[in-house]
């Protein structure tokens, strides 16, 4: 992206004119402009030196000159413009600077657009039927045994078992890359599935327990039932509560199976050990070559980068760039290649998911993390 062009963004964002697109792309930068650790700790002394000196020297020519028509009409908006016009200084000595003149690899990008994922989901019944749910009609889908199964039209799935009969029978639903889905479960429990996600369940809870299988990453909801308690098998690790909101992280691509509570309380439990979370606790679950599993707590976890993809983000704290892009592959469906020693280097910030690829990678050029596109594979560089 060119100076010219964010400041054009940066005006229609100021007169009322910016599209819901414009504005998550400038929300975007300033969300990762204001996350913590501060985003200047990514660059190196000389960048950082050459920052300092431009914003002491531009900041009342650029305000003056650039953008003349800022005028703040609320607090909210006064700390955006404040940020933007620092993201402006930066551009002229680290984020244009990366950016001004597109290279050979970027240009190879202009024309490809990679959408982000959205509400995609299949529901495979118990006698094998597939039901794409994105295509789905809203409303009534079928009848499961006394279940209703239902797709409402702000794109959940509901399972209504309040004329269940004692058979029960499984479903699972799934998303692929690229896909999200909420569904109430037979007792009213909520289940927010990410992109790569699959989850199994019963079409009614007849049993004193409730139990679901869970692959890749889940956040629940789960309705308070003392009689019954709700289990998640996820791998080697089961979770067990009563009524609480928690976050299970168990991606096979990854090298630990987190659960994060927020409410209640929960008792993970792995072969050989159980440990009780309370809420703003994080259990860590490393699963070894042969099997072995060792299990951490870690008291003081970050709630809001464990559900940061249910509520529309990437969120990141001191994460390595491998683990970036395997989010960005689920969210946007794309293989990922490194080119060259990629380095150790830790990224925090807070990116939305609605951005494309483009403009979620460009925030990374912040870093002096460059990237190009061929076909569905992004080719990463630094």
């Amino acid at each position: 992206m060119k100076k010219q062009d964010f400041l054009k963004i940066l005006r229609k964002f100021n007169d009322g004119s910016a599209s819901e697109e414009e504005k998550s792309f400038l929300s975007a930068y300033y969300n990762l402009f204001e996350a913590k650790p501060d985003i200047t700790k990514m660059l190196d002394p000389g960048k950082l030196d050459q920052l300092k000196k431009q914003i002491k020297a531009g900041i009342d020519t650029q305000i003056a000159g650039d953008i003349p028509h800022i005028k703040p009409r609320h607090s909210v908006f006064r700390r955006f413009a404040a940020a933007a016009v620092l993201i402006i200084l930066l551009g002229a000595g680290v984020i244009f600077y990366l950016l001004k003149a597109p290279s050979v690899k970027e240009q190879h990008y202009a024309g490809q657009v990679i959408p982000p994922g959205g509400n995609k989901a299949i529901l495979t019944l118990a006698n094998g039927t597939r039901v794409i749910l994105n295509n789905a009609k809203n409303g009534v889908l079928t009848l499961q045994n006394g279940t209703v199964i239902k797709k409402t039209r702000d794109g959940q799935l509901v399972y209504d078992a309040s004329a269940a009969e004692s058979k029960v029978a499984y479903n699972t639903i799934s998303t692929p890359r690229g896909g999200q889905y909420r569904i109430i479960l037979p007792d009213s429990s909520e289940v927010y599935l990410n992109a790569a996600s699959s989850l199994r369940f019963p079409t009614a809870f007849t049993g004193s327990s409730r139990g679901v299988v869970l692959t890749g990453e889940a956040y629940f909801e789960v309705s308070h039932n003392k009689n019954k308690p709700f289990r998640v098998s996820s791998g080697s690790e089961t979770v067990e509560v009563l009524g609480t909101h928690f976050a299970i992280n168990a991606y096979t691509d990854e090298q630990l199976i987190k659960t994060t509570l927020l409410e209640g309380k929960v008792k993970v439990t792995i072969p050989g050990k159980t440990v009780t979370l309370n809420p703003g606790e994080q259990s860590q679950v490393l699963l070894g070559t042969h099997a072995d599993t060792l299990i951490n707590v870690i008291q003081n976890a970050n709630l809001d980068e464990a559900v940061a993809w249910k509520n529309g983000y990437f969120q990141f704290e001191n994460a390595d760039l491998q683990t970036i892009m395997r989010q960005f592959s689920r969210w946007y469906d794309v293989k990922v290649v490194y080119e060259g020693r990629i380095g150790n280097r830790l990224f925090s910030g807070q990116i939305h998911r609605d951005l494309d690829a483009r403009q979620a990678l460009e925030l990374l050029n912040y870093a002096d993390v460059h990237f190009y596109v061929d076909g569905k594979k992004i080719i990463v560089s630094q």
